[in-house]
């Protein structure tokens, strides 16, 4: 399977300026190493294409890893040069073809950087003369900096902008910024992390679409065909509801029985949360899954005090809380995407209804949970702290245990 990463390339002040992107293997960590280089950057431009280069990059410009031979293929015409650059990369060969590609690329507004330049070869001069921006690999720098130095410096007598990459320690970007290079890459300021493949998402937010419709209809039938059409599904609810979580002594083997036995309510829920799941895919993403699963439970549990005829919503409200903050967009956009109720898009909007109380009740609980918070709360939702301290209780205890069966 391939995935699209993106590594942030941050300014002296460690300030993200622009990202660079690539495909990777996902099963072998690196770049696909016998897909043809017409094919990796056709995936590439492909799937910027259909999230938008504007959402890969978070509003700020996008530079596409391009090997030479593809720059006479033509397919930047997709790409709006105010959100994409090329980063020209495999540069060994360059002929009057190529350079003639560049012009026609550079005059249609694309920034060019070259990559990996080679300071000591006189066939990179006519390149430079069309590129915006010159990486050097730091990792290949000369023992004497002063050199370095030198050729830093030449460039930026040709008004070019210089970017280091492979910067891996903290010694190693005080080096670098004493240097003169004015952008920075590496491990050191921050790792490559996947963008989504919206092929994925596409059918993620159909597969929500469609949920949410048949639990706002009471619809078990359609809720327990829409599980069995997914066999990642069916098989984390029947692991689910055969697990200890549950005290029962015959075991669960079908979606249907497993619909029946959970309710309504229980079975949405699940179903609802397996399909966020799927879309913190990263290490960093799981934790706001987590946190959203957590905040989705004590929404439920504090609605049922406060306002029980809304506590499905209130769960949902909570589920999709954070998921803004992985797909560059805002709450109430996605919630609006996915069709979700009215009254839910106006919590995440102006939290000036019942539900967008909850939220805003939730998130003061999360950050501060000292006991005059707790006291507080129970008092605007005309309960006990002890009710309070056991819908948190218990909200963290269920997510814990539903985010290890999902998983």
């Amino acid at each position: 399977m391939y995935v699209l990463l993106r590594q942030p390339i941050f300014d002296i002040n460690r300030e993200v300026s622009f990202y660079e992107v690539f495909l990777q293997e996902s099963s072998l960590g690196k770049h696909p190493p016998d897909m043809d280089p017409l094919k990796a950057t056709s995936i590439t431009i492909d799937i910027i294409t259909e999230l938008t280069p504007s959402k890969v990059g978070n509003g700020k410009k996008v530079f596409v890893n391009v090997p030479a031979i593809f720059l006479e293929a033509s397919m930047f015409e997709l790409l709006p040069p105010e959100f994409v650059g090329i980063e020209l990369v495999e540069n060994k060969s360059i002929t009057n073809q190529l350079l003639e590609a560049i012009n026609i690329l550079v005059d249609a507004g694309y920034d060019l950087c070259v990559d990996d330049f080679g300071y000591e070869n006189i066939n990179y001069l006519p390149l430079v003369n069309k590129c915006t921006y010159v990486k050097i690999n730091w990792l290949q720098r000369p023992k004497e900096l002063y050199e370095l130095k030198a050729v830093i410096d030449s460039l930026k007598e040709m008004n070019k902008k210089v970017i280091v990459k492979n910067i891996e320690t903290e010694e190693d970007f005080n080096q670098a910024s004493l240097l003169g290079f004015d952008y920075f890459q590496g491990f050191y300021l921050a790792k490559p992390q996947p963008v989504r493949d919206p092929k994925t998402l596409n059918l993620l937010r159909t597969t929500i679409i469609q949920l949410y419709e048949a639990i706002k209809k009471e619809d078990i039938k359609k809720i327990t065909e829409i599980i069995e059409r997914d066999v990642g599904a069916t098989f984390k609810l029947l692991k689910f509801v055969n697990s200890v979580y549950f005290s029962r002594i015959r075991k669960i083997s079908s979606v249907e029985e497993a619909v029946s036995y959970l309710g309504l309510n229980n079975i949405a829920n699940f179903v609802l949360s397996v399909a966020i799941s799927e879309m913190f895919a990263s290490e960093e993403e799981q934790y706001l899954w987590e946190k959203s699963l957590n905040r989705a439970l004590l929404a439920e549990y504090l609605a049922d005090i406060y306002i029980p005829h809304l506590k499905q919503k209130a769960y949902i409200v909570g589920l999709f809380s954070l998921i803004g903050e992985i797909m560059n967009s805002r709450p109430e956009d996605i919630a609006r995407e996915l069709k979700l109720d009215p009254e839910i898009i106006e919590a995440y909007e102006t939290r000036k209804n019942d539900l967008g109380f909850i939220l805003s009740i939730i998130e003061l609980l999360e950050d501060r949970k000292e006991k005059d918070i707790v006291n507080k709360v129970a008092k605007i939702l005309k309960t006990t702290p002890e009710k309070i301290e056991e819908a948190i209780s218990k909200a963290r205890e269920e997510a814990e245990n539903l985010s290890s069966l999902i998983k």
